[in-house]
């Protein structure tokens, strides 16, 4: 299984679950499953997306760069973003 995570800074906790909940699941509809983490002030969001393969992950990320810009015209911070291979799971 693999991960990509992505790192959202930005005060718009709100504003960005109310589009992550309408996006398109067009290029994302191979993804197991979703995560979304606030810190404690609501200043920072990470998200957790799982796949099956490597190359899931990867060719789902033209989709993901697509809601990311949008993520940016919200927060006005890019979204950083890595992939992990999923290492332990309970």
């Amino acid at each position: 299984m693999y991960a990509r995570v992505s790192n959202i800074p930005g005060n718009h906790v709100k504003q960005v679950l109310e589009l992550l909940e309408n996006i398109s699941d067009e290029g994302l509809q191979e993804m197991k499953g979703v995560y979304v983490l606030v810190d404690e002030k609501k200043e920072n969001l990470l998200t957790i997306t799982l796949w099956d393969s490597k190359e899931k992950v990867e060719s789902s990320l033209p989709a993901a760069k697509t809601v990311f810009k949008e993520v940016e015209k919200i927060t006005g911070h890019p979204v950083e973003s890595k992939h992990y291979e999923v290492a332990f799971k309970k």
